[in-house]
Order: C-alpha cells, then structure tokens, then sequence
C-alpha cells in the first residue's frame, strides 16, 4: 500500500528556510514515509489513542518530521500530513 504524503502551508513554508542539504534528506524521508509510515516513533507512548501521531528523523539525525497516518480502510484513503519539519 502507497500512502499519499502531503505537508501543510506551515510546513511548506518552513521549506523555505532550509538548506539544500535538509530537502534533499527530507525528500528521501517523504519515500519511507508512502511506503512504511508507521515505522516512525510514536509522538506520546502514554496515550494509545495518538498512535496515529509519528515522528521520524532525517538527515543523519539533523532533522525531525511529524506526521499524522490517516487511513480510511473503507473508502481506499491512506495519506500521511506532514506537520513540522525542524532540522539542527
């Protein structure tokens, strides 16, 4: 299954601030994350019901995504929304 990765205006507009080097790791990231989104870490172990909340890092380990796994099974929808990037 291929999920559809999107990212949000804030995001997008993070972008804009990076260095080449942090959108070439993060577009390498964005493959993992169509493939195998739930490979990321859970935001907040304590609460079950925010498994769906994920972080993954990037860019040997110079940058954090966040993300939200959205799957409705019966209607064929699985997307990824990207909701921070931060990179060091």
């Amino acid at each position: 299954m291929i999920y559809r990765v999107e990212e949000t205006e804030d995001v997008l507009s993070e972008f804009s601030v990076l260095p080449t080097e942090a959108l070439t790791a993060y577009l390498e990231l964005r493959t993992t994350l169509e493939l195998a989104p739930w490979s990321g870490a859970q935001y907040n172990p304590d609460n079950p019901a925010g498994a769906n909340v994920r972080t993954q890092p990037f860019g040997a380990g110079h940058g954090l995504v966040s993300y939200v796994i959205i799957e409705h099974h019966e209607i064929d929808e699985h997307r990824v929304v990207v909701t921070r990037v931060t990179w060091i």
